[in-house]
């Protein structure tokens, strides 16, 4: 996937958005504290391509997942991810501003699907004192805009004291201004990071540690098949595609659907596999991601400017991926094709019905024979590094 309010946070604006991030959060004329324990993230292997987890991602995607309802085709989440957080809480006693603001937020979602564009914005974090930050300083920023003053707001203050916006901050300001961009989408994103930060503080981040200290042995696999035995088959043409060096991020909530960003930096978002035994999901979803820079491209050349702007060739973008990650895959490592055929097959729940593998797969992910074709020479040209 790609570039795919209570009255309690009014008085939290007021007062520079400060409760952004919950307890952690000091006011700037009291000593500095020491720093909180990191749990920042977590980096396996020394390659081009190091296997990470990061909270903040964690943190972000678990709340759209626990807004956005059951798609059709591949996920964007992993299925069963909400009903496990909702029996994980409901275990615990416990209930957040996440749970109290859900229909609100659905709401906003649905009056406007752009939203859901900000998923991928959380790729640019290092952690989600810096998200906080910066979104705190966003929306200080617009409503001092918004009301004619001149005088900069103060932002958010943050571990790294900062005296104002750094130039990361700024940058990922206008990131958020161009999909935040009227007053009702920045009242439903500080309702969605006010929320989340309840989150953070009642729930979410004693649950990742656990899951991170159950899940150590499969980031090992996922180490071993990725980094140490399948990575350098995909570098020729990482390397055609401009990507020679980026990180694989393994989040929680993600199905086969993951998330990229490739602006400045190179970031890919991939599931996080339940077990040793399912490591290779990872080099799946890291084909589709890695093939969605040509099969964009491709859908582009594919279809007219009136399907473009009607919305048209959007539809197209998610088969061109999963059909790309197999027309990768074939030539990198074609032993791995099969396999990825019937993840995605799963993931999309769609049975399997006598045929062969590759035949219920093209069935199942409809693409023009156009698209197809201009996808074979990009794929082509890539793996040649011209």
């Amino acid at each position: 996937m790609r570039s795919r309010v209570a009255a309690a946070s009014v008085g939290l604006l007021a007062a520079g958005c400060s409760g952004l991030m919950g307890a952690n959060t000091t006011p700037v004329a009291e000593p500095a504290p020491a720093a909180p324990q990191s749990i920042s993230q977590e980096v396996i292997g020394q390659t081009p391509w190091p296997v990470k987890t990061r909270y903040v991602v964690d943190l972000w995607l678990h709340g759209y997942a626990m807004l956005e309802t059951d798609s059709t085709g591949v996920p964007d989440f992993r299925r069963d991810y909400r009903d496990g957080m909702v029996v994980a809480k409901n275990s615990r006693n416990i209930t957040t501003q996440l749970d109290d603001n859900a229909d609100a937020l659905r709401r906003g979602l649905r009056q406007n699907p752009r939203l859901i564009l900000g998923q991928e914005l959380v790729l640019k974090e290092q952690s989600w004192e810096e998200m906080g930050n910066d979104i705190a300083a966003f929306l200080t920023a617009s409503d001092a805009k918004a009301s004619g003053h001149d005088e900069h707001p103060s932002i958010l203050s943050t571990w790294k004291r900062t005296k104002g916006p750094s130039a990361e901050t700024t940058d990922m300001m206008t990131a958020l201004g161009r999909i935040y961009r009227s007053d009702a989408d920045r009242a439903w994103l500080k309702m969605f990071a006010l929320s989340l930060s309840d989150e953070h503080s009642k729930f979410y981040e004693q649950y990742w540690r656990e899951q991170q200290r159950t899940l150590r042995p499969v980031l090992a696999a996922v180490d071993s098949q990725f980094s140490q035995r399948y990575l350098k088959f995909f570098r020729s043409y990482l390397r055609g595609v401009q990507l020679p060096t980026g990180e694989v991020l393994l989040s929680l909530p993600l199905d086969g659907e993951g998330r990229t960003f490739l602006a400045g930096q190179h970031s890919i978002a991939v599931g996080f596999p339940v077990s040793a035994d399912s490591s290779l999901e990872v080099v799946y979803t890291f084909a589709h991601e890695a093939a969605g820079v040509v099969a964009e491209e491709a859908v582009a050349e594919s279809t007219s400017p009136a399907e473009q702007r009607s919305g048209v060739a959007g539809r197209f973008v998610s088969p061109a991926e999963v059909r790309g990650g197999a027309m990768l895959l074939q030539r990198a490592i074609p032993e791995l094709v099969a396999g990825y055929e019937r993840h995605y097959l799963s993931a999309a729940r769609v049975p399997m019905a006598g045929a062969s593998v590759d035949t219920v797969f093209e069935r199942a992910f409809p693409l023009r024979q156009s698209t197809v074709d201009a996808m074979d020479r990009k794929l082509d040209t890539a793996m040649r590094g011209s």
